[in-house]
């Protein structure tokens, strides 16, 4: 299962490039190559027109010769000649003939083989190349000639074109053309107009046509005999001469290509037009081999690019899902850092700035504010085990001062009874008040009572005072009735009024004097102030209070020194009544201290939780 997306993503990447690379790349070959094999065929059948053009106005050219020559006087006279006829006319017509009509042109064409003139009264006249020894003919030779000729001619009046030669051994390598000759005398046919013409003249034609390394042209007459073919293709296996059915496939044709199987078993493509003029096939053959390269060039080509573009699309698809996998790899092993406990940030990629690096870096400020509050969680549960500790430290502590109180309050309770057998009101009620302040100082528990309890506590402690100072103090009351069942912390209102007696008013209590304790309560916080109209205190003492409370909370064994007594004499000090308040409800909670100045007063306000009511 490792690496599973990694593998997903490249898998699907590949796969997507590969699928749409193999239908374009099919799309494009089937296209290209049908487009290619039309563009062929068009070509191939373009290059067979043009050579079939060629070669109809090579044999016009001859045709227009002959047609100039049938109205030749000296022509028309030799086939008016009788046979036998008169020997010196015979042989002056004969010569004429020879020497400006067909010489001229024989020089003229080096192609011509041979001209002659055959009447159908038995007379001839031969003209020959002069590459070429001229043969004697005998009257049986010429009879054959004759009847040949007028077989060839038979009921035709135009150009007719042959392959076979009145020279022994040369039919099937001359072009032979006849028209019937008409003499002076009358408008029927005398005698046959004859000439012919090296067919491999008619090679020069096609010297700019390309048809490839094994492609040939070849001429088939209207009978399928062949009229030409290069030099070699006659001792071919696949030559047209020795293949029937390819000569049928050949006549049979229309002006389409066709592919067709040799007797050697290679597959050629032909393409063969017919001339109207001649009645002549022409016919052009490519092995398919070569007729089919482009294409397979085009197929190689296509397979070539595809195989380099699936590598580089493979690439590609590798550093692609690489570069989406590995911030995720990277954040998977921060994770498990983090699960054993190592809050180590991640390294974030250089030049890099996408959704992948933004996830990083939320993750390093997730880190960083996650350690943080661990951090804060430890502290936190550290202060708490401290506070735990000190606790149990001022319960046991509580608990050392109970040394036998029933044996207390049993003497004191004696004291009152004594008391009051001697009528001393007095002395009972401070002996009864000091008792019921031991009772309730005395209890272990550090858990919130009501400030009704700690106004009656305070009423006690008032009572000792006065008849301590033989005066009635002012003390005010101002806590609204329904504040007087909210909780707070037990023995913190009594500290206040003692500190009050001991700092607002040094220099003794004077009737101008008081002490108001208030109540108030808002959303989230309760508070009760005692407020003194004595000396006051100034700036720098109200910031040397605050300091102290502050370095209490963090440093509890050890205070700096300073000029004013925050820890009482012989009772309980404000250091330990904002102790004992953040015990129970928090650090946030605790003594405030407020003076407008020295001989204003001061008023010190414990804030404590809003609680609910009991």
């Amino acid at each position: 299962m490792k690496n599973k997306l990694y593998r997903k993503l490249f898998l699907y990447c590949v796969s997507i490039i590969a699928l749409s690379s193999l239908l374009i790349g099919i799309v494009t070959y089937a296209r290209s190559s049908a487009e290619l094999d039309r563009q062929l065929d068009r070509h191939l059948s373009q290059i067979v027109q043009n050579a079939l053009n060629h070669t109809d106005l090579y044999i016009k050219s001859y045709d227009r010769t002959m047609i100039s020559l049938l109205t030749n006087r000296e022509l028309k006279k030799f086939v008016d000649l009788p046979n036998p006829a008169d020997h010196y006319e015979y042989y002056h017509i004969s010569s004429t003939i020879k020497d400006t009509v067909f010489r001229p042109l024989m020089d003229r064409g080096p192609e011509l083989l041979t001209m002659y003139l055959l009447s159908y009264n038995g007379n001839a006249t031969y003209s020959f190349g002069s590459d070429f020894t001229a043969p004697v003919f005998s009257e049986e030779d010429k009879s054959k000639q004759l009847t040949e000729l007028r077989h060839a001619t038979k009921d035709e009046s135009g150009l007719m074109i042959h392959t076979e030669s009145i020279i022994p051994g040369r039919s099937g390598s001359v072009i032979r053309m006849t028209r019937q000759m008409k003499g002076l005398s009358s408008t029927a046919e005398k005698g046959v107009l004859a000439m012919e013409v090296r067919s491999q003249e008619l090679s020069s034609l096609w010297k700019g046509i390309d048809l490839g390394e094994r492609g040939y042209f070849y001429i088939a007459d209207a009978s399928g005999h062949v009229v030409y073919q290069p030099e070699g293709l006659e001792d071919n296996a696949s030559s047209p001469a020795r293949d029937s059915k390819l000569t049928a496939a050949i006549m049979g044709a229309d002006e389409e290509s066709f592919k067709y199987t040799t007797v050697d078993g290679e597959q050629r493509v032909f393409m063969t037009r017919m001339s109207p003029y001649s009645g002549w096939r022409l016919v052009a053959s490519i092995p398919l081999e070569e007729w089919r390269q482009p294409i397979a060039n085009i197929r190689t080509t296509a397979w070539t690019i595809g195989l380099i573009s699936l590598v580089a699309a493979c690439l590609l698809a590798y550093r692609f899902t690489r570069s989406i996998t590995q911030p995720i790899q990277t954040i998977i092993r921060g994770m498990r850092q983090t699960e054993q406990g190592r809050w180590i940030p991640l390294d974030l990629p250089e030049r890099r700035q996408d959704e992948l690096t933004e996830m990083m870096q939320r993750y390093n400020l997730m880190v960083s504010r996650l350690s943080e509050l661990i951090e804060r969680v430890y502290e936190t549960e550290l202060q708490q085990q401290k506070t735990i500790i000190e606790r149990q430290k001022a319960e046991f502590q509580a608990l050392q001062l109970q040394i036998n109180p029933h044996f207390m309050y049993n003497t004191l309770e004696t004291i009152v009874c004594y008391a009051e057998v001697e009528g001393s009101s007095e002395i009972t009620e401070m002996v009864s008040s000091l008792g019921f302040m031991m009772r309730y100082s005395l209890l272990t528990s550090l858990e919130e009572i009501t400030v009704a309890n700690e106004l009656n506590h305070v009423l006690n402690y008032m009572t000792i005072m006065k008849h301590r100072h033989d005066m009635e103090f002012d003390l005010r009351v101002e806590v609204p009735h329904e504040l007087l069942l909210y909780k707070m912390v037990r023995l913190t209102l009594q500290p206040l009024i003692e500190n009050a007696f001991q700092h607002a008013f040094p220099d003794g209590i004077e009737a101008s004097q008081h002490i108001i304790i208030s109540a108030g309560c808002s959303d989230d916080a309760f508070w009760v102030s005692v407020t003194d109209n004595g000396i006051g205190m100034t700036d720098e003492q109200l910031h040397e209070v605050a300091a102290r409370l502050s370095y209490e909370h963090d440093h509890t064994n050890h205070s700096p020194e300073s000029s004013l007594n925050l820890s009482g004499t012989g009772g309980i000090g404000l250091l330990n009544v904002h102790r004992r308040i953040q015990l129970v409800f928090g650090e946030s909670y605790g003594l405030r201290l407020t003076s407008a100045g020295v001989g204003t007063g001061t008023t010190i306000r414990m804030v404590m939780p809003s609680p609910p009511r009991v």
